[in-house]
């Protein structure tokens, strides 16, 4: 059985979780509690290989014609998770280029923008619908700015509906502890979370390409009096274990911003969660 306390929890801060005029960063160790069950599922999925959306981008620093390029898209079909989904997706504005790690659920969207943008990505009419970017970074300027992205179309991709895909489901994921940030105290913080991996959507493991994603992971937070909600694309590896597995997801709230995770031993052989959090305006 999992524990739901970690046995402790250290943070190496160099910010404060508020509102910012310049990108400002967190760095995040926890310790992972004890190896958790997963409970194995069978559902049918929906996979779409390099679709292209076109949007404009109506910002201050970012300007003109956007495209984004969904490598793959994977969408739950049946079973209780019905509707959610993930997509690696590769954006260019101009000269800048970079990835989104998208997870949606039905028309809801979010995503982490990494490479020459840095920050949110947040979608809630579907892909035909206009798309918001809260920026963190462009290429090495820290910036705090919100960009509109007006829809302009939308081409879709290779198309195959994939059946009794095998998807070992973690509920009640949780993670708790105390942490302080610089000039700012949160006496207490746990998040839950519900994480669903499907490691090879097209059946055969072996053929997963590095862009492939491994599923995807939702919950909620709970920071001091604060409340938010989380999202993470979770990158393919072969093992099919939760804790050997890379996030690239978002937050909202007083933690709005992105959220890489990754997994590694200490020197006793204990599993830990590293990360870094690039922070934008709450939203």
């Amino acid at each position: 059985m999992m524990k739901n306390k970690i046995c402790g929890m250290i943070v190496i801060l160099s910010c404060c979780f508020v509102s910012v005029s310049m990108a400002q960063e967190t760095n995040f160790t926890l310790v992972a509690p004890d190896h958790p069950t997963l409970v194995h599922n069978r559902v049918d999925v929906s996979v779409e290989k390099n679709g292209q959306l076109t949007l404009q981008a109506q910002g201050t620093q970012l300007q003109g014609k956007v495209t984004v390029l969904l490598r793959e898209k994977v969408t739950l079909l049946s079973g209780d998770y019905a509707g959610w989904g993930y997509a690696y997706s590769e954006y260019k504005v101009g000269k800048l280029k970079g990835a989104i790690y998208f997870v949606f659920h039905d028309n809801e969207w979010q995503g982490m923008l990494s490479g020459d943008v840095v920050g949110v990505a947040q979608q809630s009419s579907g892909l035909e619908g206009d798309m918001t970017w809260r920026v963190a970074k462009v290429g090495s300027t820290s910036t705090q700015v919100t960009v509109d992205l007006a829809f302009d179309s939308y081409n879709p991709g290779k198309q195959s509906t994939i059946q009794d895909v095998w998807m070992p489901v973690l509920s009640g994921f949780t993670l708790s502890g105390d942490f302080e940030s610089t000039g700012q105290y949160i006496d207490s913080y746990e998040q839950d979370t519900t994480v669903l991996l499907l490691p090879a959507p097209d059946g055969n493991i072996h053929r997963a390409r590095q862009f492939k994603g491994g599923g995807l992971e939702f919950g909620t937070y709970q920071a001091g009096m604060d409340s938010g909600t989380l999202w993470s694309f979770i990158d393919n590896t072969k093992a099919v274990d939760p804790f050997n597995k890379k996030r690239f997801g978002t937050r909202d709230g007083v933690l709005a911003g992105t959220s890489e995770i990754f997994f590694n031993k200490d020197a006793e052989g204990n599993t830990k969660i590293n990360g870094i959090t690039i922070h934008v305006s709450p939203f």
